[in-house]
């Protein structure tokens, strides 16, 4: 019925998606016609439950999504090349952002289309628990790796009010057993540092120089909220000689100097740079984020990774989030939680139109409401709606810490 992959794509409501599967589109429909798609099958669910302990909460909503999928042709085909996506973990990651799912329409909640893309995060668990087994995790980790996919429902209702799913790129770290968590923080290995060079002399201090970005002549990444005029621009990059490097160092608040500094390498030593191997630090909602909980959550955190992850020598731990902009310690004073954690890392200004405050705190992630009705129901959402009331933004930064 469906003889092109752009007929399937028209008739399923997908617009965007990856040219590669104009290669493997004839197989994985062949398959289809004989076997169906095994992800409309509730059965599936149950079974997948039963072995590896997963869908504790929605077990019941997948089944009732799959049944929905199932009889709607399109996109139990879609589902078929999303399953195939899934399981090919060389172009997966590629092959995903290229895709853009198809959305109800707006108001609307189909239940078909909403799940769509949570079903095939579970299309590869054999894969995922047979990658993990040979570290012995501890249970605990092992069955957040597993059963994390499944949070998906709960983020998407959230926001949207409906269950659904729009993190199908998200979770492929979770597939992979790359994210994890201990206590109070998740844990994402095989993450890289990115945005420029650390170095330290032999009194200790540290000079962050800017690599690879284009900055606003004011000194922060265009095209970032505020920052959008190309007049002055200029590509922040590391010069490196016989006798120094020179580049644009960072300054205290994450923003980049607009000159150059020098500094030779008889005094300075670079020991931390882009590509370097860090661990990424996610902060999941709810619980608290004392110093104390904080420190003991990365004490704990670097146990598990000296015993089970030994073959990842990270340099640093790093965070890329709202939460690293030092106007929060402005806004809420220094003793405040967040601005502890904060304080904790070094910020490095990334390009950002200051969305993860409206995301995560105000579950608004597309603005769809005006900045005057957002909530004020606690002291900090009243600080961050006045702040963004303003003209002002907290900006994602990315921040590390040695």
């Amino acid at each position: 019925m469906y003889k092109t992959l752009d007929a399937l794509m028209q008739a399923a409501g997908c617009t965007v998606y990856p040219a590669r599967w104009n290669e493997i589109f004839d197989t994985v429909m062949g398959d289809f016609d004989k076997n169906g798609c095994f992800l409309t099958d509730p059965a599936y669910y149950d079974e997948i439950h039963e072995k590896y302990g997963v869908l504790n909460k929605h077990l019941d909503l997948y089944k009732e999504a799959a049944a929905a999928v199932g009889k709607r042709e399109p996109l139990a085909r879609l589902l078929a090349l999303l399953a195939a996506t899934i399981r090919d973990r060389q172009h997966v990651k590629a092959d995903l952002k290229e895709f853009k799912a198809p959305k109800s329409p707006e108001g609307t909640h189909d239940l078909a289309i909403d799940m769509l893309t949570a079903l095939p995060l579970f299309a590869a668990l054999p894969y995922t628990a047979k990658k993990i087994a040979p570290r012995n995790l501890p249970k605990y980790i092992s069955d957040y790796i597993l059963q994390n996919p499944e949070k998906c429902v709960d983020y998407h209702k959230n926001r949207y009010g409906v269950p659904g799913c729009n993190l199908i790129g998200w979770y492929q770290l979770a597939i992979e057993g790359e994210l994890f968590r201990v206590g109070r923080l998740e844990i994402q290995i095989c993450a890289q540092f990115k945005g420029g060079t650390v170095f330290e002399n032999a009194k200790g201090e540290r000079v962050t120089l800017c690599h690879g970005r284009l900055l606003h002549r004011e000194g922060f990444p265009l095209g970032s909220y505020g920052y959008e005029d190309e007049e002055g621009a200029f590509e922040a990059s590391i010069t490196e000689t016989d006798e120094a490097f020179v580049g644009y160092p960072y300054k205290a608040d994450g923003y980049i100097e607009t000159h150059t500094v020098c500094l030779l390498k008889s005094e300075w030593r670079p020991i931390l740079t882009d590509g370097d191997p860090v661990v990424s630090l996610h902060i999941p909602a709810g619980g608290g984020l004392t110093p104390e909980i904080v420190d003991e959550t990365l004490a704990e955190a670097k146990k598990v990774l000296v015993t089970y992850y030994p073959d990842f020598e990270y340099k640093a731990f790093v965070c890329s989030s709202w939460m690293m902009d030092p106007q929060l310690v402005e806004l809420l004073g220094p003793d405040a939680n967040i601005s502890k954690f904060c304080s904790r890392f070094t910020p490095m200004a990334q390009k950002s139109v200051g969305n993860g405050v409206m995301n995560f705190i105000f579950f608004d992630p597309d603005r769809r409401i005006p900045l005057s009705d957002l909530p004020e129901d606690t002291r900090f959402q009243r600080a961050l709606k006045q702040h963004y009331l303003n003209g002002k933004v907290i900006y994602e930064m990315f921040g590390y810490f040695i």
